[in-house]
């Protein structure tokens, strides 16, 4: 038998808890009961729903039962209640017997995790127990999970015997500056222990003064004769020494590494293998991490998103291990020195404008080394960089025709794009209301007096209100303001239904999806959202929401998480950059929040709208995926913030009836999607955890450590 609970809070005089149980035999059941510090019996309610995650991941299948669990139990201020579970079988017999305290001090902190075997009979250990789960040091032990994960010898032998039916040959091109010693002896083994053998390193040495490098180039270029030196006769900056790498190589693919960092064995064997399952990739790059400056300790991985050319606007995060096809370099042509200390950003951004054939390996194959001057160690080293990398972005926005601006963001290395709209479309707004008046003036005010965009039109979708000061409402705000249209919907709350019904309403080739209870932050909300909506590519678009403490409420949506999908950097500061800037960075994601969505009209009508069976929950998720299954982006812009007053210590769901619902609402999304067994979300990288987003996935080092005991080749890290 096992349990977990994942959300616990108090409300309206009542401990809620969300969760799971299984147990050790499908047929077997469980029993569960509350009992109070006395050991009597609380009248608390068990619920048991669907959860499809849990099913699959427990039992093979997302339909395999209800072991979802819900349950109300009265609040007794600080008196300890006990959750009792009995696994029994088919004969109602006991085989097993386990018990969780509710200690008022983990209630407090709103969430925890619960491991089957143990037991917290104190509140004492408890508050130990939660202070371990909530302060341990995220990469602590990163470079114990790097290790275990690398490549094995035995995989590198067997990498060695592969005869790929397609081999090019990759020329590494690396311009050389007064390089030390010991950096160029691990950045050229690094290359000699390559798994793949079709490779030429093309070693551009810039400063011929250097007697003792010069020295040390001629000896390596005799032990291997892949290994060429190409001498210049005088510095001539970072792009134009890499051209002349480039000019004198001979491979079919370009790939690019700093004088001070190397590579994984295995690198150019993920790209060969790739190339041999897709011939038209032109453009290749991997995950990456920190090492110190002996290469003794590696830190601060950047696992990354799959092509997210949002993203790339907002930094350059594709980086390394760049690989490009060598007929694409000529074509887009070559480093361009206007941009030193960004020509790598100048050079990819051209690249995106050339193909859309870009493949993202999710492994660490390259290790970037923090020195003294490195941007790697500290980017405020090169503002130069920083400037060069704005003026690339707003060449490259040049270039394709946008009518935008790249700015520097609120971290170093990091923009913001401003849209300048050559025309203002009308853009309709709609917000399902049932009373709730309060909430909905706020929301209408914030945008009457914030908002610097003036062509739009509120469509306000009663549903069933009751109380007379709203329909006095009603009549007050259409009187008012001519952009406020009331109509009404008669038949029960279903939120895709109702906003279907206000889409015929809407005479905007435009449309925002708008919760009652938002309030408008940002002025340029429309200039910045439409910016993005009004390109061909984009379909949707969501914005940055906020509680009222401006912590994060939303900042995009994974789909995957949370048993479905959910919300990511929720709890967050809003200016906190998250994950790599993730959270204060415009990007491409798999979904966003309807609590304010803007959509294209045509797009809207070409998927046919939101499904009237998620009725509540779900139906945002469903909707971004049928636009991206229609070959559209979704975007997250991070620049327009609203707060959202929806409660931080709501839950999952607060009602019985709400829990079963939502476990119905999660079976249907999976069964359409098929999220738990297929579904890849492309912006997540698959070494992050599901669990703890943006956190590495540590289940799959234990799997890796397991096949390398079981083949003999696992020695445990030296500490």
């Amino acid at each position: 038998m096992e349990y977990c609970f994942d959300s616990i809070f108090v409300k309206n005089g009542k401990i809620f808890a969300t969760g799971w149980a299984v147990s050790s035999v499908t047929e077997n059941e469980i029993e569960i009961t509350v009992t109070d510090e006395k050991k009597e019996p609380v009248d608390a309610i068990v619920t048991w729903a669907a959860r499809p995650d849990v099913g699959l991941a427990k039992y093979g299948d997302p339909k395999a039962g209800h072991v979802g669990i819900f349950l109300e139990i009265p609040f007794r201020g600080q008196h300890l209640v006990t959750v009792h579970f009995k696994e029994k079988n088919a004969q109602g017999n006991v085989i097993t017997e386990q018990s969780l305290p509710l200690n008022p001090a983990l209630i407090a902190a709103r969430k925890f995790f619960k491991e089957s075997k143990a037991q917290y009979v104190s509140t004492k250990k408890s508050l130990i127990w939660l202070k371990k789960k909530l302060t341990r040091k995220e990469y602590a032990d990163y470079d114990t999970w790097l290790r275990i994960m690398r490549v094995s010898r035995q995989e590198l032998f067997a990498q060695r015997k592969t005869k790929f039916s397609y081999a090019p040959k990759f020329s590494v091109v690396v311009p050389l500056y007064h390089t030390p010693a010991k950096f160029l002896k691990d950045l050229v083994r690094s290359m000699m222990y390559q798994s793949y053998a079709n490779w030429e390193l093309c070693l551009v040495n810039a400063s011929p003064e250097d007697v003792h490098l010069t020295s040390l180039l001629e000896n390596w270029a005799m032990r291997d004769k892949r290994i060429r030196v190409i001498r210049l006769e005088k510095n001539l900056g970072i792009a134009q020494n890499t051209n002349a790498g480039i000019a004198a190589s001979t491979g079919e693919f370009i790939a690019f590494l700093d004088h001070d960092d190397f590579l994984e064995p295995d690198a150019l064997f993920c790209y060969a293998d790739a190339l041999n399952k897709d011939k038209t990739i032109d453009v290749f790059y991997s995950d990456e991490d920190k090492t110190d400056e002996y290469a003794a300790h590696y830190f601060y991985p950047h696992f990354k998103s799959d092509f997210n050319i949002d993203l790339l606007h907002a930094n350059n995060y594709m980086c390394h291990f760049l690989a490009v096809r060598k007929s694409l370099v000529d074509t887009v042509g070559g480093l361009n020195e206007k941009f030193d200390g960004a020509q790598d950003y100048d050079f990819v951004l051209r690249l995106t404008e050339n193909t859309k054939k870009i493949y993202h390996c999710p492994r660490i194959l390259y290790h970037w080394r923090c020195s003294n001057q490195s941007t790697a160690a500290n980017q405020g080293n090169k503002m130069y960089a920083i400037h060069a990398g704005k003026a690339a972005l707003n060449a490259h926005y040049k270039r394709i025709g946008w009518n935008a601006r790249a700015q520097e963001g609120a971290v170093d290395g990091w923009y913001q794009t401003k849209f300048t709209l050559k025309e203002e479309p009308l853009v309709s707004i709609l917000i399902p209301n049932k009373d709730h008046t309060d909430d909905l003036d706020v929301c209408l005010n914030s945008f009457f007096e914030r908002a610097d965009y003036q062509n739009y039109e509120f469509i306000i979708i009663e549903n069933n209100s009751v109380l007379p000061e709203t329909f006095a409402y009603y009549e007050k705000i259409e009187k008012e303001h001519d952009n406020v249209k009331v109509v009404y919907w008669e038949a029960g709350f279903n939120y895709s239904a109702i906003n279907n019904f206000g889409f015929k309403f809407a005479k905007g080739d435009y449309i925002m999806l708008l919760n009652n209870d938002v309030e408008l932050i940002t002025p340029d909300i429309f200039q910045s959202m439409l910016g993005f909506c009004m390109r061909p590519e984009v379909g949707i678009v969501g914005a940055k929401l906020l509680y009222n403490d401006h912590t994060v409420q939303h900042a995009g949506v994974l789909v995957g998480a949370g048993g479905l999908a959910d919300h990511v950097f929720k709890g967050i500061h809003e200016d906190d950059p998250g994950y790599m800037g993730r959270a204060i960075s415009s990007q491409d994601v798999s979904a966003v929040t309807a609590a304010c969505l803007l959509v294209k009209r045509s797009v809207y009508e070409e998927v046919g709208g939101l499904e009237d069976e998620f009725q509540v929950a779900f139906n945002d998720v469903d909707f971004c995926l049928k636009v991206r299954k229609a070959g559209y982006l979704i975007v997250y812009d991070a620049d327009v913030k609203l707060f959202h007053y929806e409660s931080k210590s709501r839950g999952m769901e607060d009602t019985t009836e709400r829990f079963i619902r939502f476990g119905n609402e999660m079976m249907l999304l999976n069964s359409k999607w098929d999220i738990l067994s297929t579904f890849v979300d492309p912006y997540y990288n698959p070494n992050f955890s599901y669990l703890e987003y943006y956190k590495i996935n540590h289940t799959i080092k234990e799997a890796r450590k397991k096949q390398l005991i079981a083949r003999g080749e696992y020695s445990a890290p030296k500490k």
